[in-house]
């Protein structure tokens, strides 16, 4: 079949048709109204040659006249990847040697740059991809342009948007002219520019009819020809829009909070990572006595707060938490949300304690209390663990089976966190408490410099001790700069690089990795090619004041100066008020380094399960 009249096509048939004639097929069927048309299919293509007579014959079944020639590759209007503006398209086509030029400017455009590299971008392979193309009448457009059914830009599903100029709608898809932009969010639409509030409401009906009827949010070509008719020209799913949430069958809103910022995590966590953190993070709020499901949303993880901000237990605690790692903007949203009536506490929603969180209240007052009252031997117990964990030998059994048994195991086994997490969340609660304690003493900036050089935090010592491997890497610093990291790793991995010191770093630190919460990463000691990156940078600072160590004394400087400074401030204005702040000010710097101590601990874990996991797989 060389060419099919776009009523008698099956929107299934887009390996013949391609993506834009098989929406079309789609929109015919659900009753829309489409310009009459028909496609030269990819069987004409794959022979390269244009059947001439047909698609004369078509051409004439449609009246003759102005036509739109548009290409519709099989790789075109995909769930995840549009091609929105790759191949060619040719408007107000007319005779019939125009038109099957048109057509085969419409297959070479699939060789063009843009598309090629577009295909390269999205995984499609080239010898994959054919190229059937679209002929319709053209419609005379007084007005034309685009309706998204969700705002693109925000994501908001409950907005549409238009974009609309005069005309036949091109300049509106390749971006050349300033068009009328609508938001449309449920309200009555003002009438401004070249679209009346009566045309946006039947485009908002149109787009919410697709939406149902085509199970996805759409983008949708339209336009309206000077009899007031509207043509629908195309629609296709939005591909740029972040998933929804999976559906509640809770009611109300929901509130999600992305944890893997917090973490740096750029990327999606991977599906082993997704895995593992959800049974981590789950377990580790539930012993604060927090119920916080964790969500897969777009491969990033998610936790849904709804819960905790309804119960009027924890709702409080939760703005608290928010402050801890996810800054004032995030606390001040949760803050906001207490006020908003949609997640106010309902009668009966007060929850009782659960029985982790009444045997961890003991435990946290006695830990955080011995902390506050012994700073270094807290912080002695927590270099101690963080050190068996560390040395600790560990034996991998040898089926895949009794690894699976010790992953799962792991996943549900408590450590000695106590050890860790009480002194971890007194340097917290100290620092936390700061802004408050010293209001009308000091500005922010004074208490950030309190803050800075702070001693005992394991990514500060991390970095100084990567300072003193490239101090003693100076000697190859031209070779160390000018080879790829990932030829050095192989190198260094391979025992074919001088001594620097690199090997007792990863002996420390080769657990971690960017990403590193995410167990399906690999860590330094696996592919340190990121720790020689690290390194070139460092070889490449020469001023000796920018040198990590000596910016670090200097911060630790500042800081001791400022915090005796705020202390004398706290005293003039009363003495009882100037002991507590300087022993909050002295904790600080004390016990807040520690911070990231409770996850450089909980990597020592990860690794030890990616580890097993890998086993397995190379096992099965």
């Amino acid at each position: 079949m060389d060419v099919l009249e776009l009523t008698a096509i099956d929107p299934a048939q887009r390996d013949l048709v391609g993506g834009k004639a098989a929406g079309l097929a789609a929109l015919i069927r659900l009753g829309e109204r489409v310009p009459d048309g028909f496609c030269v299919t990819t069987a004409a293509h794959h022979r390269g040659e244009v059947p001439r007579e047909e698609v004369l014959a078509a051409y004439d079944r449609l009246g003759g006249g102005p036509v739109a020639v548009r290409s519709s590759a099989t790789a075109e209007d995909l769930p995840d990847a549009s091609f929105a503006g790759q191949q060619d398209t040719y408007l107000s086509v007319t005779g019939v040697e125009e038109l099957l030029k048109a057509i085969h400017a419409c297959w070479d455009s699939l060789h063009s740059h843009r598309a090629i590299a577009y295909r390269e971008a999205v995984g499609v392979a080239h010898e994959s991809a054919r190229m059937a193309v679209v002929v319709q009448r053209m419609v005379d457009a007084e007005v034309a342009g685009v309706l998204f059914t969700a705002n693109p830009l925000t994501g908001s599903r409950g907005e549409a948007v238009v974009d609309a100029a005069p005309g036949p709608g091109t300049a509106v898809v390749d971006g050349t002219t300033a068009a009328d932009h609508y938001v449309l969010d449920g309200t009555e639409p003002a009438g401004h520019g070249c679209l009346t509030p009566v045309r946006l409401k039947e485009l908002r009906e149109v787009g919410r009819r697709l939406q149902h009827r085509l199970g996805a949010e759409q983008d949708i070509e339209w336009a309206y020809d000077r009899d007031g008719t509207l043509w629908l020209l195309q629609s296709r799913p939005i591909t740029t829009l972040f998933p929804a949430p999976p559906r509640s069958t809770k009611p109300g809103p929901r509130l999600y909070v992305e944890f893997g910022h917090v973490q740096g995590m750029l990327q999606p966590t991977t599906p082993m990572g997704m895995s593992t953190l959800k049974s981590m993070l789950a377990g580790m709020l539930a012993s604060f006595g927090l119920t916080i499901e964790i969500v897969d949303i777009g491969g990033r993880l998610y936790g849904d707060l709804t819960d905790a901000l309804r119960d009027p237990s924890t709702r409080w605690r939760l703005v608290r938490l928010m402050a801890v790692d996810f800054g004032p903007r995030a606390q001040a949203v949760v803050a906001h949300l207490l006020d908003d009536p949609r997640f106010a506490p309902k009668k009966g929603d007060r929850r009782r304690p659960s029985a982790a969180a009444l045997t961890t209240a003991p435990k946290a007052a006695a830990g955080i209390l011995r902390a506050l009252a012994r700073p270094a031997a807290a912080r002695a117990r927590v270099s101690g663990e963080i050190e068996r964990l560390r040395t600790h030998p560990v034996a991998d059994p040898s089926s895949a089976a009794e690894l699976l048994d010790l992953v799962e195991e792991a996943t549900h086994a408590r450590t000695r966190l106590d050890r860790i997490i009480w002194p971890v969340v007194s340097g917290l609660l100290v620092s936390a408490a700061l802004p408050p304690l010293l209001k009308g003493i000091a500005s922010d900036d004074e208490i950030h410099t309190v803050l800075g050089g702070m001693p005992h935090n394991v990514t500060i010592e991390m970095d100084l001790a990567l300072w003193q491997v490239a101090q003693r890497a100076t000697p190859y610093r031209e070779i160390l700069l000018h080879t790829p990291p990932d030829d050095l790793a192989a190198a260094h991995l391979a025992g074919e690089l001088p001594d620097i010191g690199l090997s007792t770093f990863l002996d420390r630190y080769g657990h971690r990795s960017a990403a590193e919460v995410d167990v399906g990463v690999p860590r330094w000691s696996e592919n340190p090619a990121p720790v020689f990156t690290m390194l070139a940078n460092y070889l490449r600072v020469t001023d000796p004041e920018q040198a990590p160590d000596r910016r670090f004394q200097h911060a630790a400087a500042r800081a001791e100066a400022m915090l005796a400074e705020l202390t004398r401030r706290a005293r003039r204005k009363q003495a009882v008020r100037g002991r507590v702040t300087g022993f909050f000010l002295r904790r600080s710097r004390e016990l807040t380094g520690l911070r990231e101590a409770g996850k450089f601990a909980g990597l020592y874990a990860l690794r030890d399960r990616r580890r097993r996991l890998l086993l397995i797989g190379a096992e099965l």
